[in-house]
């Protein structure tokens, strides 16, 4: 609707401001023609009269038969009268009256004609002799226009023609042009009308979608074909259009990038002050029972407390040393410290072997369903290490009678091993953070002298320098952690379906 009120408006603006000059111009016109028409036809009469007079003071008036030619040419071709007269005012030569010529051509003296003066009203004397006069004839008041001059001492001529029949050309020719001014006028108006349309609409559709473009919504495009300047207009606005759709979603895509980055910065400095608060408070135990102790023994405790005091001591600080162990471990594997060192080798072999060594005296049920056989190309030693925290994180959380088992599955060209354990599921909304740093999944906050919270971490970080992900999920019996491995280069094949992949 906006749209359409747009386009009337400036429709109707241009029609009205060039049908304005088209009116200006026929109304000036016509007021010129009523108001200078008259005087333009009498200025060419008059030159036409001079020009004549040229002609007939040029002739040898003892040729007659040339002077009548001349005359009659000047009679017919101009409607002018020429009288040619003597010095005593007797006309020699006349072209008023339709039987003159023939009369002066017989040169017959019997019938004498006398130049007749005129009541003049206007004079005008040029510098050739030549005598401009508006006069009145007597006896009907007619008015002319007339040329004079003396040819020679004895001889004068006059041309000379009515001032009503300039008056009727010029009302003529002044009503012709009206007449023709004002179909002009008509025509324009048509004109204009069909041009104000074609001209607004796309002016209109390019306002529209400039306005559209402020607002940052590229979307629309304009549809002229025009090859004219509004048509490169439009192909301009329809490139500025595209440069300025392409620059936006550039800088959407740079202050995504730069908000991800910001976030992950900021996530970053979280968790470095989790770190270290996390850090913190392992130390702050073993630090204070190991000063505690050690201020005991310096007070010279009783023999039997002492050894007490003594083993304390140092089991905490085992547990210290382990706790800085496991953070120097994961900073090297984070930081790409630790070179791989791949090999082909049997992870069914090394499955087996922590499942036996983890859970030997325990009353949980293990079977390792990796075929035997399934080589894998890694470091052996990294991922032995995955292998035992998986194992020893199912350990914890397995109920006595339950059970774990490994299994293996091929999935685009990559081996998957997973470790399964029976017991309560995992919450969640906590499943991304059990891969930070000092994350344990119990509430409790038991210290366990050999569990820090940095299995996972290590595990997260050792199979990303591998390529590769890991993941866990819930079954409905339990808990699954997997991770996945390159299979060996002499076994790889192509993909086959998985039939106990779950939902990882």
């Amino acid at each position: 609707m906006r749209f359409k009120q747009l386009k009337n408006k400036l429709w109707f603006n241009i029609f009205i401001r060039i049908a304005a000059i088209f009116a200006v111009f026929v109304l000036v016109l016509c007021l010129s023609n009523v108001s200078f028409l008259v005087s333009f036809f009498s200025a060419k009469e008059k030159n036409s009269l001079r020009e004549q007079l040229y002609t007939v003071s040029r002739l040898d008036f003892s040729d007659t038969a040339e002077v009548i030619n001349t005359l009659s040419e000047i009679n017919e071709k101009y409607n002018f009268d020429v009288e040619i007269y003597n010095s005593s005012g007797r006309i020699l030569y006349t072209t008023h009256g339709s039987q003159m010529m023939d009369y002066f051509s017989l040169q017959n003296d019997k019938f004498i004609m006398t130049h007749e003066e005129m009541v003049p009203i206007k004079t005008e004397q040029l510098s050739d002799g030549i005598i401009f006069q508006t006069a009145v004839r007597k006896f009907d008041q007619t008015e002319y226009l007339l040329c004079s001059k003396k040819i020679s001492d004895t001889i004068y001529a006059e041309v000379r023609v009515q001032m009503q029949l300039i008056s009727n050309s010029a009302a003529i020719a002044n009503e012709f042009i009206i007449i023709i001014s004002v179909i002009c006028f008509i025509t324009s108006i048509i004109w204009v009308l069909v041009f104000a349309r074609q001209f607004s609409r796309p002016i209109t559709e390019m306002n529209e979608i400039t306005r559209d473009m402020s607002k940052l919504n590229f979307g629309r495009k304009l549809s002229i074909t025009r090859s004219d300047e509004i048509g490169q207009l439009a192909g301009s606005i329809n490139e500025l259009s595209s440069s300025l759709n392409t620059a936006l979603a550039d800088l959407k895509e740079t202050n995504a990038k730069l908000r991800s980055e910001i976030e992950l910065e900021r996530q970053l400095d979280v968790m470095r002050r989790g770190f270290v608060a996390n850090v913190s408070h392992e130390l702050k135990t073993p630090i204070s029972i190991i000063s505690g102790y050690a201020e005991g023994l310096k007070l010279n405790v009783n023999a039997e407390s002492k050894e007490e005091y003594c083993n304390t001591i140092i089991e905490e600080s085992r547990r210290m040393n382990r706790l800085v162990l496991s953070i120097l471990e994961l900073s090297r594997y984070e930081s790409g410290q630790i070179p791989l060192n791949r090999a082909d080798f049997d992870v069914s072999a090394l499955c087996g072997e922590g499942l036996e060594r983890i859970f030997a005296g325990r009353d949980i049920e293990t079977e390792n369903k990796v075929p035997s056989g399934t080589l894998i190309n890694a470091d052996p030693t990294q991922i032995e290490q995955v292998l035992k925290s998986y194992l020893e994180n199912a350990a914890s959380h397995t109920p006595d009678g339950g059970k774990v088992w490994t299994e293996s599955t091929v999935k685009e060209n990559l081996i998957r091993i997973s470790v399964f354990n029976t017991g309560s599921h995992v919450d969640e909304e906590i499943m991304p953070q059990i891969w930070q740093s000092f994350f344990r999944g119990d509430k409790s906050h038991k210290r366990d002298s050999s569990r820090f919270g940095l299995g996972l971490s290590i595990v997260s970080a050792i199979i990303k320098m591998h390529g590769h992900k890991c993941g866990v999920y819930n079954t409905d019996f339990g808990v699954c952690f997997w991770f996945e491995a390159d299979p060996a280069e002499a076994h790889k094949q192509p993909d086959e379906p998985s039939a106990s992949d779950g939902n990882g």
